[in-house]
């Protein structure tokens, strides 16, 4: 896996590399004009770049025997040290589900009149802090990053009205932490100039948790004499996830 790792940056790496080569070289040929997005000469830099993304998350190696894919929310904030925004310091969350049950029943034997939505779900929220290199200024800017952080996987279950999404109890039933590295990469858009530039925001996120203990969907068993059996997974937890979003420069 290590191995995997390298040569997912290294290729990152490479072809954010040779689109910074290209677009420049292409401004070179011709005067500032507009290019597809918006005018070069009407470009903000601004230092603080703030995104968010909605993710797609599939499991890698063992992973990918006990889970399938997930779907979440990422936030992110850059602050650029250089005037040209080349080199910056990232700071990296997520939430990620990767599980997800609910079932009816009643509130419990003595009111069996009124029941509740009982809703479990397996997720995993990774911080992670790092460098980001910008290969280039203009309408079209390649990224790269990498961050070092940690990952908490948990499984939680709550309880709402049958006529009300608004939970009233819950309860963690199983969690662990690790410590998580990613890298990444990407391509930011631009739409505008002036001083809060809107980017469109593609990227590709490998992230490495190595070997953690979590549920997955289905882990939990209701026993007849009113306990629960949990039977959690012990593996490797890596995943790759694809993200889409939206950055404001500030």
């Amino acid at each position: 896996m290590h191995s995997y790792l390298v040569r997912t940056a290294v290729a990152l790496g490479a072809a954010a590399a040779m689109l910074s080569v290209a677009i420049p070289a292409q401004a070179q040929d011709s005067p500032p004009r507009r290019r597809g997005i918006v005018e070069v000469d009407q470009l903000a830099n601004p230092r603080w770049l703030l995104g968010i993304t909605a993710m797609l998350a599939r499991p890698t190696g063992e992973f990918r025997e006990f889970v399938d894919w997930g779907g979440g929310l990422g936030i992110y904030a850059t602050y650029h040290f250089d005037e040209g925004r080349h080199i910056g310091l990232r700071l990296d969350g997520s939430h990620l589900v990767y599980g997800h049950e609910r079932f009816s029943a009643p509130l419990s034997t003595t009111i069996p009149r009124i029941g509740v939505d009982v809703t479990t779900s397996n997720f995993i929220t990774n911080f992670g802090i790092g460098p980001q290199i910008n290969f280039a200024r203009g309408p079209v800017r390649p990224y790269v990053y990498g961050t070092v952080g940690f990952s908490y996987f948990a499984t939680v279950s709550s309880v709402s009205g049958d006529d009300d999404v608004v939970e009233f109890a819950s309860d963690t039933n199983f969690d662990d932490v690790t410590g998580a590295v990613t890298f990444g990469g990407g391509l930011l858009l631009q739409f505008n100039g002036g001083n809060h530039p809107v980017s469109l925001d593609l990227a590709v996120q490998s992230t490495h948790n190595g070997e953690a203990t979590y549920l997955r969907r289905g882990g939990i068993t209701d026993l007849p004499d009113g306990t629960v059996l949990i039977r959690p997974i012990e593996s490797d937890a890596n995943l790759v996830n694809f993200r889409l979003g939206i950055a404001i420069g500030l």
